[in-house]
């Protein structure tokens, strides 16, 4: 696609080159990403280097110019060394730096700008496809040269004329929508030069190997402010594996006609009833024509000219076909290195979720080694506490009696053991009777 953006304001510029218009840019801004660079400036910090390193410099270690900097150390309040600062220092004067005021604005400056970072392996794929690609330059085929008549037309100019001539005249124009791979929208005076166009168009694609699709059926007219329904199939050209078609238009004026006066009444007649009348309108040609070539997928244009005063669009058909030829090379290359990278994201997307698998049994199994762990300290500090009760003379009778118990719970406690406790395993944390339900 082209870099600048359909408007009506002639003097938008392309943000990348920033010096051309919507018709003649070549530039590309796929495989370009946009992003935010946040630069963050402290007073302190700013003070002192812009004390130890002329403005001018400072300023392309930052990527700004001197009036930019200057414009920073204004909003931080800092003060910036006097004229001359630098030629006394130069001539070995010694010039002490002064201390950094107290302020009460802000400390801290952030410049925030867009920064267009090129994608290198997609550059270097398209550049790599571009030249195994077959191109016009390392054609035989000779330059096109505009034919005396219709009869030397190329066979794909001879089905956009022989469409031609079955269109009726309407609102001024002879229009043939869908029925070839060439919509033509012009008035009688610019038909002629409308097929020389595309002629000249089915040359330079078959030079570049395009192959034309004409088997569909005319598209359906539409009704006056309806838009074609994007993805519908249509007759078009394949370049590189993208469909296409040539759209020629000229620009068609209207202006509403007057309402015809009623005929006067004879004497005594009556008034006749009140009459719907649609508003008339005549169109007027202007003679401006542009020519586009159209994805026939989405409708989008992906290329356009028009006469200007730096050619006519005849010496722009060769440039607009051939970037659209590289724009659909770049195409099957964003493709290609989308699924590869979609294929390689697949891959460590299950990479990590087998590695996050196996670390939720691991720590599974860390639980359940540390419940065990717990329970044979638990069964161990039960025996020691059974040991000394047997040693101790002066040990309760009840601490006594219950020694059996404790050997029972500490061999129940044991991992190592797991032996059963009937008077517990066999009662549950509910009773199963304690309700109707």
């Amino acid at each position: 696609m082209v870099c600048y953006r359909q408007s009506n304001h002639r003097t938008h510029k392309c943000p990348l080159c920033n010096s051309c218009d919507n018709l003649e840019c070549n530039t590309d801004t796929r495989g370009k990403a946009v992003t935010w660079k946040t630069t963050s400036f402290k007073r302190q910090k700013l003070f002192d280097e812009v004390w130890e390193t002329p403005v001018t410099k400072l300023a392309k270690a930052y990527g700004l110019s001197d009036v930019g900097l200057r414009k920073i150390c204004v909003a931080l309040d800092v003060p910036l060394p006097p004229r001359g600062h630098w030629a006394r220092l130069a001539a070995g004067k010694t010039i002490p730096k002064p201390a950094l005021h107290k302020t009460t604005r802000t400390t801290t400056y952030e410049r925030v700008v867009n920064v267009i970072e090129i994608d290198q392996v997609l550059e270097d794929r398209v550049s790599k496809a571009r030249d195994s690609t077959p191109n016009a330059e390392n054609s035989k085929t000779p330059d096109y040269s505009p034919p005396l008549d219709s009869t030397a037309f190329s066979q794909q100019a001879k089905l956009v004329m022989r469409a031609m001539k079955s269109v009726k005249l309407e609102e001024g124009t002879f229009s043939s929508l869908g029925v070839t791979w060439a919509d033509i929208s012009v008035s009688p005076d610019l038909k002629e030069r409308a097929l020389l166009l595309v002629d000249r168009f089915a040359h330079e694609l078959n030079v570049l190997g395009a192959k034309f699709e004409n088997a569909y059926p005319p598209l359906p007219t539409l009704r006056r402010g309806m838009r074609r329904e994007a993805g519908s199939n249509r007759n078009c050209f394949t370049l590189h594996g993208q469909r296409y078609f040539v759209r020629i238009q000229e620009r068609i004026t209207q202006e509403l006609m007057p309402p015809t006066p009623p005929k006067p009444l004879r004497a005594g007649a009556r008034q006749p009833a009140w009459e719907y009348r649609p508003p008339e309108y005549r169109h007027i040609p202007t003679g401006k024509l542009y020519a586009s070539i159209v994805d026939a997928t989405t409708y989008y244009e992906s290329y356009k000219v028009e006469d200007s005063p730096r050619g006519v669009i005849e010496v722009k058909v060769r440039k607009a076909v051939r970037w659209v030829a590289n724009d659909a090379i770049r195409r099957n290359v964003e493709k290609e290195v989308r699924a590869e990278r979609e294929l390689a994201r697949r891959k460590k997307a299950q990479e990590w979720d087998t590695a996050k698998a196996n670390k939720d049994a691991l720590m599974a199994k860390l639980t359940a080694f540390e419940k065990m762990a717990k329970g044979l300290d638990r069964a161990r500090s039960l025996r020691r506490f059974m040991e000394e009760i047997a040693a101790s003379k002066a040990a309760p009778a009840e601490l006594v009696d219950s020694l059996a118990l404790m050997a029972v719970m500490a061999d129940w406690l044991d991992p190592l053991v797991k032996a059963s406790w009937p008077d517990v395993d066999g009662v549950g944390d509910q009773n199963p009777y304690g309700s109707l339900w």
